[in-house]
C-alpha cells in the first residue's frame, strides 16, 4: 500500500503516536500531544486523505494541494499543534497556548462532525476528533478554569485565540491567491 502524506512530517507523527501515547498513560502533561499526533496520523497517514479532502470537499477548490498545501500543513500541524501541545506541559504558566490548542481542538472536531453529518459519511479525522481530541479540550478546559494559578487574562487570550483560528482560518484560505513562477 503506498501511502499519500503530502511530507514526511505526517510521518514522523504517526511513528510517535504510538510512544507518545504509551508515555502519556503515567504522564498525563503528554495527553495533548497524543492526541493531535493519533488525530495528525488519521488525517494524514492512514487512511489519509486528508488534504485534498479540505481542499476539495471543505474549501471548495476543485485542486488537491491549494490553497492548503504542504507548507502551510506543515507549519499548521508542526509549528502551531506540536508547538502548542508541548507548551502545555509548562502547566499554569503556559495558560494561553493552552486554551489556544484546547479551543482550536474544539473547532476541528466541529469542522469534522459538521461535515460527516452534512454529508453522511465519513472524513479523514473524524474519528480521532471525536474520541481523542474532544475529551483533551474539554479536560484540559477544564484544568485550566479550576487551576487558581492560571491567569484568567492569559485564559481568556488563548480561547478567543483559538476560537478565531478556527472561525478565520477556512475563509482565509478560500481567499488565498495562487501563486505564479515567473520565468526569468
Amino acid at each position: 500500500m503506498k501511502l499519500e502524506t503530502h511530507g514526511r512530517w505526517p510521518l514522523v507523527a504517526a511513528a510517535a503516536a504510538a510512544p507518545v501515547s504509551a508515555a502519556a498513560v503515567p504522564h498525563p502533561q503528554l495527553r495533548p500531544l497524543a492526541a493531535l499526533l493519533a488525530h495528525q496520523t488519521e488525517e494524514w497517514v492512514w487512511p489519509g486523505g486528508f488534504l485534498p479532502w479540505m481542499n476539495r470537499e471543505v474549501l471548495g477548490s476543485g485542486q488537491d494541494e491549494f490553497p492548503l498545501d504542504r507548507r502551510m500543513g506543515l507549519v499548521i500541524n508542526v509549528g502551531l499543534g506540536w508547538g502548542t501541545s508541548l507548551a502545555t506541559m509548562a502547566g499554569p504558566r503556559a495558560a494561553a497556548p493552552a486554551a489556544f490548542l484546547y479551543v482550536s481542538h474544539l473547532g476541528n472536531v466541529v469542522l469534522h462532525l459538521q461535515w460527516a453529518v452534512r454529508h453522511r459519511g465519513y472524513d479523514p479525522g473524524l474519528l480521532t476528533a471525536l474520541l481523542a481530541l474532544a475529551p483533551t479540550a474539554v479536560i484540559g478546559l477544564r484544568a485550566l478554569l479550576a487551576d487558581p494559578e492560571v491567569s484568567g487574562g492569559a485564559l481568556a487570550a488563548g480561547a478567543a485565540a483559538g476560537a478565531a483560528s478556527s472561525v478565520a482560518l477556512p475563509p482565509l484560505l478560500k481567499r488565498r491567491p495562487r501563486r505564479t513562477r515567473v520565468v526569468r
